[in-house]
């Protein structure tokens, strides 16, 4: 009997059991990707296309298409004969999806269905270890998508780490370092970071202090991010996290100011060290005023 966790993605929300996590994710501002990996075999792998022009989704791309273009490619790819086991429909947050079983070089569920509220088709690939039964995955797997949601964020969770980024907001690029992952969002002028670095206490026992171990460990991604800042103009803020905040007017006569905002604490009860970062106009401060307030973990 599986142990199931939720995965928050890429603007996707799935069930998989305990132990499986992120293997692989690539994203781009109208499209995302991610695989997720048992400890031993590759197990599924999603995929959404952001449709532009909502009468191309009820008009041309239909989720049958999807499928069967999938599995003729991906025959071509590796020159072996397909075999479908069994083909029909079932119900994906509310919308109506086609599968497709079928073998090549492992057997594979296929799956495609269109969400209208966030205008993306989507495919959903599911690959079978010896035993494993598509209808006992079907039960977990299918009820556990979520393609839509009617808040105005989308969760985020990775390495036991939980928080919540604005719809506006695209994944743009990060680092899934296993203990100190880098995650970059992007809203046109805005940009939104955030990073953490497990067992805290071990590395801060090389520095003097937290402002010490700044000067040295913060990554050189944030700082192509946040646009640069020096480490040096850190200062305790209200809280206690250290805090730096410049502001930028763009033109003598100009109304338009920018910030750069980077805050940095030491969680001892997680024994981890967050960073979260804002660049962009400031009335975009709240966003990250709403990133931190809701930033969750999980005790080591």
């Amino acid at each position: 009997m599986y142990e199931f966790e939720r995965e928050y993605w890429l603007e996707v929300e799935l069930q998989h059991p305990k132990g499986w996590g992120i293997g692989a994710v690539g994203s781009s501002v109208t499209s995302g990707f991610f695989r997720i990996d048992s400890r031993n075999a590759v197990k599924l792998d999603l995929k959404w296309e952001k449709q532009l022009e909502e009468k191309k989704i009820r008009g041309k791309v239909q989720p049958i298409l999807v499928v069967n273009n999938f599995i003729e490619g991906y025959a071509k790819k590796f020159r072996k004969k397909t075999k479908i086991y069994e083909k029909g429909s079932v119900e994906v947050c509310g919308h109506k999806a086609y599968f497709a079983r079928w073998r090549n070089d492992t057997e594979i569920t296929t799956i495609s269905w269109i969400c209208n509220e966030e205008n993306k088709v989507f495919l959903l690939n599911y690959y079978f270890e010896p035993g494993e039964e598509w209808g006992k995955v079907a039960n977990w797997l299918i009820p556990g998508i979520t393609c839509h949601t009617p808040e105005s964020f989308w969760r985020y969770r990775l390495f036991g780490v939980e928080f919540k980024i604005p719809k506006d907001y695209k994944f743009y690029t990060g680092k899934l370092t296993i203990g100190r992952p880098v995650l970059i969002f992007k809203s046109k002028e805005k940009t939104l970071v955030v990073h953490w670095c497990y067992f805290a206490k071990e590395s801060l026992s090389m520095y003097e202090d937290l402002f010490e171990w700044c000067k040295k460990e913060i990554p050189k991604e944030i700082y192509a991010a946040i646009g640069g800042f020096s480490p040096h103009r850190l200062k305790p803020d209200e809280t206690g996290k250290l805090a730096i905040v410049e502001t930028e007017r763009r033109g003598i006569l100009s109304k338009s100011v920018r910030v750069k905002i980077v805050k940095i604490w030491h969680d001892t009860d997680s024994n981890r060290i967050f960073l979260t970062g804002y660049s962009g106009p400031q009335e975009g401060i709240e966003d990250l005023e709403g990133l931190e307030k809701n930033i969750k973990f999980q005790l080591d």
